[in-house]
């Protein structure tokens, strides 16, 4: 089948440098599965990936009343924290919003707040993360995780808390573009041989960034906004 029928109207944007989304190395998806109307938002052609790593965000607090000993403290359980990672097969520890950043030895990077559940408190949010394979037991790779974040060395007043839910980290998600956008050409194919093989079938686009939505326990959606149109059918 002649692939000339296929327009690909494609979103060009010029900018200089590398878009800041295309350096990102990797993301963290929380919250509750999409469900209900939620898919009413994405399209027909998606991909569907087991995470890399199941994460679960902690936040670390100390009410030590002096400030400087709350601030070693807390870096110093997170250092532990980090060192004792290092020791167990697949756990690592990252710190951001959206996008994770591991974080150091030194542990210096992670940004400390004042406020708490008490006065004279300080506190961080980090991530503890497990690594995910395809063929590995989702249960038990988030009871490992758990008994990591409960057996942390802790150092003076620092107490360390789970908040939310267990969720999921993406390493470099723009990696799979090609596949997606692979699988929209196919579909594509489909769709024209469906409806009439004299249809023009216009894609637009595939310029954009690849999004995902949390589909399991341990697996994302992954997919581009895309649209299709067809002409000139007879």
């Amino acid at each position: 089948m002649s692939h000339s029928r296929i327009a690909f109207a494609l979103v060009l944007v010029l900018a200089s440098g590398v878009p800041a989304w295309a350096q990102v190395e990797e993301v963290v998806v929380t919250g509750a599965r999409i469900s209900g109307d939620d898919y009413s938002g994405i399209p027909a052609v998606v991909l569907q990936r087991r995470a890399d790593f199941l994460v679960q965000q902690i936040r670390l607090t100390n009410d030590t009343r002096a400030e400087d000993a709350r601030i070693r403290e807390l870096h110093q359980t997170i250092r532990d924290m980090v060192s004792d990672a290092a020791k167990k097969p697949g756990i690592a520890l990252s710190y951001g919003d959206e996008f994770l950043i591991p974080i150091s030895a030194t542990a210096t990077e992670v940004v400390l707040t004042p406020g708490g559940k008490r006065p004279d408190t300080s506190s961080a949010s980090i991530y503890v993360k497990m690594a995910l394979g395809e063929k590995d037991n989702v249960p038990a790779a988030i009871a490992a995780l758990t008994a990591f974040i409960k057996k942390a060395r802790i150092s003076g007043r620092t107490e360390v808390d789970p908040e939310g839910d267990v969720g999921l980290s993406l390493v470099k998600p723009e990696k799979y573009r090609y596949e997606i956008i692979g699988k929209i050409t196919e579909d594509a194919k489909k769709l024209r041989e469906s409806v009439g093989s004299k249809c023009r079938i216009q894609i637009s686009g595939l310029a954009n960034r690849v999004s995902w939505q949390r589909s399991d326990v341990s697996e994302l959606t992954l997919y581009i906004p895309y649209q299709i149109q067809l002409a000139e059918c007879e």
